[in-house]
């Protein structure tokens, strides 16, 4: 039996509670082909494309911290793209200190599968990004 295709809302809360419960995020909603859309200012700007290159990604973040964790507090439907406003809280290999960072990130998708994610130290900028006005 086919499970039936979840809302966009429903699949990036899906997304955020798998990656809370198993520390990454399931193949079975990501498309194949994913982009991971680091902005120009990160550290390593550009795009990951494929499945394989998304969670070295999110894996490279969970290498870099004793703890990283993505606290989403809205999401905003916005068409084919959800805009999420969150917190991305770390604390620091060795130092132990904790770091809260507003985050914005833009997740597109289509046929039930997140195909890019692109993310920004200013939610506002995400906001843009995706065409919400707020």
């Amino acid at each position: 039996m086919e499970r039936p295709t979840p809302g966009n809302l429903e699949l990036v809360r899906e997304l955020y509670s798998r990656l809370a419960q198993e520390g990454r995020f399931p193949d079975e909603l990501l498309d194949d082909q994913i982009e991971w859309v680091n902005p120009p200012d990160a550290v390593e700007p550009g795009i990951r494309r494929g499945r394989e290159s998304f969670h070295g990604a999110t894996d490279s973040i969970g290498e870099a911290f004793d703890e990283a964790e993505v606290e989403p507090e809205d999401l905003i439907d916005a068409g084919d793209e959800v805009v999420v406003l969150c917190t991305f809280v770390i604390k620091g290999r060795g130092s132990g200190l904790e770091r809260r960072q507003p985050q914005g990130h833009v997740w597109t998708l289509r046929d039930g599968k997140a195909i890019r994610f692109r993310w920004f130290n200013d939610p506002a900028e995400a906001l843009r990004a995706a065409g919400v006005e707020r």
